[in-house]
């Protein structure tokens, strides 16, 4: 796993994220059930679609010689993170259960494809 990927698909979310949130819709309805997994898949995809004309990291380290090597497990990465992470009342919820949701969905994502 490289970082760059990961980092841009936070970023992603967070841009689509707050320009939903300045459109009007309520903090509730973006983290309904699908709507986190959803965002989270398009933002890690959105990462990897930009990094993979560049990611000479991921082809020196894993690329065979010609053919260029895509950054697949930043679209489940994403689509566990944030879906297992992000739930309504979040900020509210007491740190214990932030912090299992935090490690869980981490722990998922971690052992997904890649």
């Amino acid at each position: 796993m490289f970082c760059l990927d990961y980092a841009l698909s936070f970023f992603f979310y967070g841009c689509v994220h707050a320009q939903a949130r300045e459109r009007g819709l309520a903090e509730d309805r973006l983290l309904a059930a699908p709507v986190p997994y959803a965002l989270g898949a398009t933002s890690g995809a959105f990462a990897a679609l930009v990094l993979w004309p560049v990611d000479f990291v991921r082809q020196s380290a894993v690329g065979t010689p010609g053919r260029p090597v895509f950054a697949w497990s930043t679209i489940p990465f994403g689509a566990l993170s944030f879906g297992l992470f992000l739930r309504p009342g979040g900020r509210d919820a007491p740190l214990g259960d932030r912090a299992a949701r935090a490690l869980g969905a981490a722990g998922a994502a971690a052992y997904g494809p890649d």
